[in-house]
């Protein structure tokens, strides 16, 4: 069972994203990654990294508009593993002109990823999609709103693209049915699984 056997730690992963509005209508999304070893790691060609102290500290900064292009990138490494690994930051301006949403991923592997891009940086992209997402969802609702009440004549469907992807917002569940009545399966449908 978790929990009842005794433990030590031996790794700690931070991951701190954060979402700024700019005043030129771009949206600042940044993800940082930290880790920290809880036992010593050792190498054969550097010196081993001890209890408390960092392995990774790097970070992305993507500004994005509010249709989700990305118009720049910026990196960050404070603390990495190997000197080669600050090579990998110029791949990343590969990314000015992709839209964040549906491919948005795959789209990102194949400009960034492999061996010109960092595996922590790249897995970083995901928060930053999804950060973006949390961020500009309430300005996407009001805005729609604000244009026509019933959200399935909405142009911009992102505001509702959650719908029908977890057990919250399930089609035929309380959650939409009090948010979005419009948007629900009808009352009394037949809910799938347990």
């Amino acid at each position: 069972m978790l929990g009842s056997c005794e433990r030590e730690r031996v790794h700690t992963r931070r991951i701190v994203c954060e979402a700024y509005r700019r005043r030129d209508g771009l949206w600042e999304i940044e993800a940082t990654v930290i880790d920290e070893k809880g036992e010593d790691m050792p190498f054969r060609s550097r010196p081993r990294v001890r209890p408390g102290e960092t392995l990774h500290h790097i970070a992305i900064v993507v500004l994005i508009d509010d249709d989700a292009v990305i118009h720049d990138v910026a990196t960050r490494m404070g603390t990495v593993p190997w000197a080669d690994c600050p090579q990998s930051q110029a791949a990343y301006r590969r990314l000015v002109g992709l839209k964040v949403g549906s491919g948005f991923m795959r789209e990102a592997r194949e400009r960034v990823g492999g061996e010109e891009g960092c595996t922590h940086l790249t897995d970083l992209l995901v928060q930053i999609g999804n950060t973006y997402t949390q961020a500009i969802w309430p300005t996407l609702i009001t805005r729609q709103f604000a244009v026509e009440p019933d959200p399935r004549k909405w142009t911009d469907t992102r505001a509702v693209a959650f719908v029908g992807g977890c057990a919250a917002w399930r089609r035929d569940g309380d959650t939409l049915r009090q948010e979005y009545p419009e948007l629900a399966a009808p009352f009394g449908a037949t809910r799938s699984g347990c």
